[in-house]
């Protein structure tokens, strides 16, 4: 994993420039980097909840710290993986359009970094429109990374990730309850529930 050419991609995705993907597509090493890239962006949202939540409640002995950062991250990345394999059944099962899975966890990790902005909702009176930003452009740029993977048209592009984003999303809001104090998700998810 070469961290200048990572960067470099990222500097290029955050001025929108797409050709990142039929790139990062072509270039089988960078399965890790752009593995890291989701994970990174999964712990920095978990953060901004954290952060967020520390803010607005004080401290709790570490609860929402292990339980949102630590915990809801992983199963942030763990739900990314099921959004990624829901879109690729989709795609080549469901629509027998060409996809191969190595470039569409390239490209999609790559599309994972919006995320990240999540950090920032530690900024009261904005957070949640940053943190609901952050989603959103991390779903536009899925939907641009998998149409630079795959023959399908942009219709089946977009109902194909759309399905694997609502699975994400639906199950990530499931698993914060503010009632029994169960905050197993990063980012807005989190702050969501008050």
């Amino acid at each position: 994993m070469d961290f200048e050419i990572l960067v470099g991609r990222l500097l290029r995705l955050a001025r929108l420039d797409t050709t990142v993907f039929d790139e990062v597509r072509m270039d089988p090493a960078a399965t890790a980097s752009s593995f890291v890239v989701a994970a990174a962006a999964a712990f920095a949202a978990g953060l901004g909840g954290w952060l967020w939540w520390v803010q607005k409640f004080d401290f709790d002995g570490g609860r929402v710290l292990v339980q949102s950062v630590i915990l809801g991250s992983l199963f942030a990345i763990g739900l990314w993986i099921v959004w990624l394999f829901v879109t690729y059944v989709l795609l080549t099962q469901v629509f027998r359009e060409r996809a191969d899975l190595q470039q569409l966890i390239r490209t999609m990790g790559m599309a994972a970094a919006p995320l990240g902005l999540s950090l920032l909702l530690l900024i009261p009176g904005i957070n949640f429109g940053l943190g609901l930003t952050s989603i959103a452009l991390f779903f536009g740029l899925t939907t641009i990374a998998i149409q630079s993977v795959t023959t399908a048209e942009p219709a089946k592009v977009l109902l194909a990730n759309a399905a694997g984003f609502a699975v994400w999303a639906v199950v990530l809001a499931l698993l914060v309850d503010a009632g029994s104090r169960t905050y197993l998700a990063p980012g807005i998810f989190v702050s969501y529930a008050f």
